[in-house]
């Protein structure tokens, strides 16, 4: 006999599906199709999505009501497609001509969790070469599972200006919401991005998409050593300024990308930045 609280979970999780899947549908009648299909409730861990420009079934394992937030952030949303940008045409040109040149775009998932965002990115390019950097062993080891033989490149440490240590803390807001504080005797090694791009760009790669949601550490990331910036067609991040009020923590973020020649598009909670000098 099923309990009254699962009862009541797999009745929301339901009809919250069914919700997704008429706006969908709606959509599609209105010629203006999603991407993505999210064919599983919430209260399954196996879920599937239905990615019908490639025309296939992806497969994701999740273990919280977090992980499913994310999954419909992600897909449900298509929260890093590039459709609602005038500037798609750009980055995807972008992308082209770099494989035509010979070379390898290189994607940075900076905070990637279970690995969704990663997934994501590799099955839209699937001639760049992507880079998962998430601080938690867990998250780590989930994203693996959901990126099975994929070719991502998965860093379990935290991303920030410089390179060195930290500590992990969870301030109880779910499995994507760790946070890093700088500590020398912490056990989380910190890496910077321009470490990233000597390590995985050589002389082959080329900065394409820089992914950032860092629970507000991108403070941190942003004070200095900011060589990269600019050269990333694309730079994806959501900022904690809700999270962190009174802190003024997207401070650095807006100084240092104020002072560059990139539009600013705010789509839901990421800010999508896109270069005017490269593309």
């Amino acid at each position: 006999m099923i309990k009254g609280t699962t009862f009541i979970k797999l009745v929301k999780s339901v009809a919250d599906l069914a919700i997704h899947q008429l706006k969908f549908a709606t959509n599609t009648i209105r010629k203006r199709k999603p991407r993505f299909l999210v064919l599983t409730p919430s209260v399954f861990s196996n879920q599937t999505i239905l990615d019908t420009a490639l025309k296939r079934l992806i497969k994701i394992r999740i273990s919280t009501g977090t992980d499913y937030s994310t999954l419909m952030q992600i897909y449900g949303r298509d929260g890093y497609g590039l459709s609602k940008l005038q500037r798609r045409p750009d980055i995807e040109g972008f992308y082209a001509a770099t494989l035509g040149r010979g070379l390898v775009p290189l994607i940075l998932d900076c905070g990637g969790h279970i690995g969704m965002a990663s997934r994501y990115f590799s099955e839209t390019y699937p001639k760049a070469r992507v880079v998962s950097v998430e601080p938690d062993a867990g998250n780590i080891a989930q994203a693996r599972i959901n990126n099975a033989g994929s070719g991502i490149a998965f860093l379990n440490m935290a991303i920030g200006s410089e390179t060195g240590a930290g500590t992990l803390v969870d301030p109880g807001r779910g499995n994507n919401a760790f946070r890093i504080t700088p500590d020398m005797q912490g056990k989380t090694a910190i890496t910077s991005i321009n470490a990233l791009l000597e390590q995985f760009g050589g002389e082959t790669g080329v900065p394409f998409i820089v992914k950032i949601d860092i629970e507000g550490f991108e403070s941190d990331l942003f004070s200095k050593n900011l060589e990269w910036l600019d050269q990333f067609p694309l730079l994806v991040i959501e900022l904690h300024d809700w999270m962190l009020p009174r802190s003024g923590n997207a401070g650095n973020f807006l100084r240092a990308i104020s002072a560059l020649d990139r539009d600013f598009v705010y789509f839901e909670e990421n800010v999508f930045s896109i270069s005017n000098r490269l593309i």
